[in-house]
């Protein structure tokens, strides 16, 4: 089930952005000779609307062939349009996977409830022979309150490292129950594996909407700041990174699909959401790629075989990418 959900998900994120590029391209009055989900051998094709549509092999992207968009096809199609036309087709699939995100968000938002965060502390995890487990601390338990005094943020947690006696309220299957502990000089670890505790508010779909975009728009700063700093990482062959490649992605796809559909969702608007930012990245073959370019040749006159071996040299680095993402998937599954 992990690969279906992940070919669902992937397919759908390829076939929404290249949706974008081929309404904006077609809107404009642009030929869109192929439209492909999937790159390599193709395994289905179809003729409609003057476009062939196919479904290929390696279901890691895909493409929308637009007349005039390669440097050998100057002044035809997409390359006879304004600058305006040109800067339309171009962000167009980064915008659809942005609107899907907002969508997916806004019907998890309506259908689980908005996430809060209560300021409390779940315990996941309790080492055997720790001092948490002596305490009598079980997974499952909800912090409530350390020495009478309510958890505002769970990292309050770390008020039991202070030495002497200690009080701790927690919430056990629905009852509360408090327990003792009693922290000694040159103790070092609780034994405790936590998180904060999130409770879900329900919504109506338009107040879900609205909130779904807050969301979306404030996930920017910190998707590029992710993405960056991941991106430098695995250059640097840092394998935390914290970026995931195909392998990755698929086995996060697979402890989603455990947790259930809202999961899957959530899943699905963040992959969204990253696509629509890696694909804004100044990367020669990505789309922020070929904008840079749009801007450029406002000021410089580049030769097609000129943009034509830039763009080569961006899809090599792609695949160098791909590469190292995949390696370090592989190390972080395998514990290397």
């Amino acid at each position: 089930m992990s690969l279906f959900w992940f070919l669902v998900i992937i397919g759908v994120s390829v076939f929404v952005h290249e949706l974008g590029h081929y309404l904006a391209a077609r809107l404009q009055g642009v030929r869109v000779k192929a439209f492909s989900v999937g790159f390599g051998p193709v395994l289905w094709r179809r003729e409609a609307w003057g476009t062939e549509w196919r479904l290929s092999a390696v279901p890691l992207g895909g493409y929308a062939d637009i007349e005039g968009l390669l440097p050998e096809e100057k002044g035809r199609g997409y390359d006879a349009l304004p600058f305006l036309g040109k800067l339309l087709v171009l962000v167009a699939g980064v915008a659809m996977n942005v609107l899907l995100a907002w969508g997916l968000l806004a019907y998890l938002f309506s259908a689980q409830g908005v996430p809060e965060a209560t300021g409390r502390a779940v315990i996941l995890e309790v080492l055997p022979g720790s001092v948490a487990e002596e305490a009598g601390l079980k997974p499952g338990d909800i912090l409530l309150a350390v020495d009478g005094k309510p958890l505002e943020r769970p990292q309050e947690i770390e008020r039991l490292k202070t030495p002497g006696a200690h009080t701790l309220a927690v919430l056990r299957q629905g009852e509360e129950v408090t327990l003792s502990l009693t922290w000694e000089e040159g103790m070092e670890r609780l034994g405790v594996v936590y998180q904060p505790e999130v409770i879900y508010r329900k919504v109506g779909f338009l107040e879900g909407l609205g909130l779904a975009a807050g969301r979306t728009l404030a996930f920017g700063p910190a998707l590029v700041q992710a993405l960056v700093g991941g991106l430098l990482g695995v250059l640097a062959g840092n394998p935390d990174s914290g970026v995931l490649g195909p392998v990755g992605i698929l086995a996060e796809t697979g402890r989603a699909a455990q947790e259930g559909l809202f999961r899957l969702v959530e899943l699905a608007a963040a992959i969204n959401l990253s696509l629509a930012l890696f694909n804004l990245l100044p990367i020669p073959a990505l789309d922020g790629g070929r904008i840079l370019l749009l801007f450029l040749g406002r000021f410089l006159r580049l030769r097609p075989e000129q943009e034509a071996a830039v763009h080569y040299l961006g899809f090599l680095f792609l695949l160098l990418l791909l590469l190292l993402v995949t390696f370090q998937d592989l190390r972080r599954l395998l514990g290397g």
